[in-house]
């Protein structure tokens, strides 16, 4: 052994700079598979690790109104308890700018996990204290930013003026939606009371953090003592796995992506290793000549695999986790993250694992193929020697590809996206190969069709296509899957530019109003009706309420813990007329447009599913305390990037009248009017939230930005892994291709012919990968687009196709080019052995 190993080296000094192509592509795929492991567990262990500070503590009790004394030393009885009172409301600069924000204030136990940090430091408490009659407030530093405002200023909230006191640098539990949903404000409890937007009919949340070692128990049994609180109870766990699912999802996805570029590579891996043992064939056969036995022989050959495929993977390995790293500094702008070294071990031990596995299983069938080489060959000629991989060597193979497929399903997160992965490889290699039998069928019949006019040059690319050692596959396999993904990525891409910068700017309101009260309505419209531009203003109510009953069965009385707990999630309703997200009915039909018979509701799918509903149950609801019968004869789904309010029911014309105490609503006008018309508004009724569509498009945009250099990052390395397959198909087809070139050119065919016949092939070949990608590419897009986005590409697919066809005839071309310089013909290397 310690014979083969040095034998093994010495070899791969001499001449394994040969299979650079080899090293790149796992370097490539190994890169790929540890930096979408390492982002993952960065972002995952970390997230867990300050769980409990971003959800303030292990339990959670929220309603919207204080909590009763009684319930309250309960509480405390059993864990430590702070309050956090929430208000979304409207925040004016001294300059009149407005901005929407979520009025916070806390008392002295907050937070329970953490601090607050200020900026300048000091106690959070004497920061908010009134001082001669002036409250001060905490501003987030975001917000502190977007709006110029520094320690000192003054700003307007409700009725009262405060003195920004500090900007909190860091606060625990700060919401992940907060850069565009609302940042964060603090204030004492006595500035809240004296902005007066706490009223009777105002939406205040009050959030009860509880610390305690046993959160399910504590949840349940909390329930059990109160069953009749309409209170929200969620732990951490729930809220954590929650988290976990959607994380394990986004790394399944980028551990896919990584696979798929490892994939690619393999087949670099396999043209690479074949066209390096082409070049040794006559070795190969020398020594198969002089005795050396067949499992010997196999056992250098695959050492020199195994010892490059390692370096080659430590070398992904370090590249991988340093990409980890700067993702995860990239998202710690975002998210409260830090690089954690020790986490990065095990992506790194995967990623090499794989790289070895898919090296060895790429290589197998080349190795075999060549080991097949006879001592005859030395005689007769290596060139035209026709070499084939014994079935053995195929089933090895194939064991060793199911055990890279089972681990593939094991690695990921979500062992869902793991199999599918499995399966869709397997079917894309069946789909490929009969593609590629039928175009080889295709082929054959215009070749043997009478009267065909073809021209010479073009019948022998199409005949020569229908080799078996054409690389007709391997370009489908390789650059053809690269393009495929390359093709998606772009539809998504400009399809997603299209909906933020046309498509929602066009059809969405240019300003969405909450919690305006019935007798602010005129004040609204006085409002808006001063601006130009104004086309449409829409009004509807909005009741909150909860769903109690099901067919006659209570859900806080069922078995199913997860159904008692829904009774008490709190749901927004409207009226047919609040319609304003435009939703889309999935099962059932909407009732006329004057229906006024028995109450009728549609659900959100949703919400729906989550409780088993179906058209025709009857449903009994909780508004305000009085009980709402209606039939369910509607479900819908909402229209994503166009939803607004995420309704949970739409009721039939009158049902909510006698609940109705607030009303949401959106105007129609150009942006600068609506910038403007915000700013009156938050001045004239400070309780009325505005939110303005295009500050969430700018924020989208820029989300967007970022989304499309990551795809663009992985669609590139998965062609640069594509060109690199094409160059080692190019390399591992030389010398054949140079060899039948220059039988023909000496049995009298023109040089100039025969680099027509290479034009002709690659031609074929770019056309065939071109519209393979196109077409693949384009249905991946439009099932993801319309399955998870509800948008229509309808109108882009040239941008993928134009994408695939430049791509796919610059990188055929480059091949063909290259094969041109190598074609120095010389009848004479018919004569010589070994050429």
């Amino acid at each position: 052994m310690r014979f083969l190993f040095s034998l093994a080296w010495r070899d791969l000094r001499a001449s394994g700079r040969h299979l650079w192509i080899f090293c790149a592509c796992l370097v490539l795929g190994v890169a790929l598979v540890t930096a979408g492991g390492g982002l993952y567990r960065q972002v995952a262990d970390a997230l867990k690790s300050d769980a409990r500070l971003m959800f303030g503590g292990d339990l959670e009790v929220e309603q919207t109104g204080a909590l009763a004394p009684e319930v309250l030393a309960w509480m405390n009885e059993r864990g430590a308890v702070s309050r956090l009172v929430e208000l979304r409301t409207m925040l004016r600069a001294p300059d009149g700018r407005a901005q929407l924000i979520e009025l916070q204030s806390a008392d002295e136990h907050y937070p329970l996990y953490g601090a607050v940090e200020l900026a300048p430091a000091g106690p959070l408490a004497a920061t908010l204290a009134g001082n001669n009659g002036v409250w001060g407030a905490a501003l987030d530093a975001t917000l502190a930013q977007r709006l110029d405002l520094q320690p000192g200023d003054t700003v307007e909230v409700g009725n009262l003026s405060l003195e920004v006191r500090a900007l909190v640098v860091r606060q625990p539990d700060r919401s992940l939606r907060a850069d565009w949903g609302g940042a964060p404000v603090l204030v004492a409890d006595g500035a809240l009371a004296a902005t007066g937007l706490v009223q009777p009919l105002s939406r205040v949340e009050y959030h009860y953090r509880v610390r305690t070692a046993q959160p399910a128990e504590w949840r349940d049994a909390f329930i059990a003592a109160f069953p009749d609180l309409a209170a929200e109870v969620t732990t951490f766990d729930e809220r954590s796995d929650r988290m976990a699912e959607v994380l394990g999802q986004i790394g399944s996805g980028l551990l896919l992506i990584g696979f798929s570029a490892l994939f690619i590579g393999g087949l670099g891996v396999f043209n690479s290793v074949q066209a390096y043992l082409q070049g040794k064939l006559a070795t190969l056969a020398t020594l198969r000549a002089v005795g050396l036995r067949d499992g010997h022989l196999a056992a250098l050959v695959l050492l020199q695999i195994l010892m490059l495929a390692l370096l080659s993977s430590l070398g992904g390995v370090v590249i991988g986790n340093a990409l980890a790293l700067g993702g995860t500094l990239a998202a710690a702008q975002q998210l409260p993250l830090a690089p954690l070294l020790m986490g990065l071990w095990l992506p790194s031990l995967v990623g090499l694992c794989f790289g070895v596995l898919t090296a060895l299983t790429f290589a197998l069938p080349a190795l075999g193929r060549a080991l097949s080489v006879s001592p005859a060959a030395l005689f007769r000629g290596i060139d035209g020697n026709t070499l084939k991989t014994p079935r053995r060597v195929w089933w090895l193979t194939g064991g060793v590809a199911a055990v890279v497929g089972a681990l593939v399903v094991a690695g990921v997160p979500d062992a869902r996206f793991g199999l599918a992965f499995v399966v869709s490889t397997v079917l894309l290699l069946v789909v490929l190969e009969g593609v590629t039998s039928l175009l080889r069928g295709l082929a054959r019949r215009q070749l043997n069709r009478p009267g065909g006019q073809l021209p010479f040059e073009l019948r022998l690319a199409m005949a020569g296509l229908q080799r078996s050692d054409s690389p007709l596959r391997a370009a489908l396999l390789s650059l053809g899957a690269a393009l495929t993904l390359l093709v998606a990525c772009t539809l998504v891409v400009t399809s997603l530019l299209r909906a933020v910068n046309e498509t929602v700017p066009e059809n969405a309101p240019a300003l969405v109003f909450y919690d305006v009260q019935t007798d602010q309505i005129p004040l609204l419209r006085d409002t808006l009706n001063t601006q130009p531009s104004l086309r449409q203003l829409t009004t509807a109510p909005l009741v909150l309420g909860r769903l109690i009953e099901v067919n006659g069965e209570a859900l806080r009385d069922s078995d199913d813990g997860q159904r008692v707990r829904e009774a008490r999630d709190e749901q927004k309703f409207s009226n047919r007329a609040g319609n304003i997200d435009d939703v889309v009915i999935r099962d059932g039909a909407w009732w006329p447009a004057h229906h006024t018979g028995a109450p009728l509701v549609a659900m959100e799918d949703r919400e729906a599913d989550q409780l088993g509903l179906k058209v025709g149950d009857r449903l009994i609801f909780d508004i305000l305390g009085a009980p709402v019968q209606a039939e369910l004869v509607a479900i819908y789904s909402q229209q994503r990037l166009q939803a607004r309010l995420w309704l949970e029911g739409i009721f039939s014309d009158g049902v909510l009248d006698p609940h109705i105490t607030r009303h949401v609503g959106a105007a129609w006008l150009n942006p600068d009017e609506a910038l403007q018309a915000q700013d009156q508004l938050a001045a004239a009724a400070p309780n009325i939230a505005t939110v303005r569509t295009e500050a969430l498009l700018r924020e989208t945009r820029a989300l967007m930005g970022r989304a499309s250099s990551g795809l663009a990052l992985v669609a590139g390395v998965c062609l640069a892994a594509s060109l690199l397959v094409l160059a080692s198909v190019v390399a591992s087809s030389r010398a054949r291709q140079v060899f039948e070139a220059t039988v023909m050119h000496a049995v009298g065919a023109r040089l100039s012919s025969l680099r027509r016949v290479l034009y002709w092939e690659y031609l074929l070949l770019a056309v065939v990968t071109a519209g393979f990608a196109t077409l693949a590419g384009s249905a991946l897009a439009t099932g993801l687009l319309r399955w998870r986005l509800d948008l229509d590409p309808m109108g882009l697919y040239w941008t993928g196709a134009l994408t695939a066809i430049g791509v796919s005839a610059v990188s055929l071309g480059l091949g063909a080019q290259y094969l041109m310089a190598q074609m120095r013909l010389n009848p004479a290397m018919l004569l010589r052995s070994g050429t």
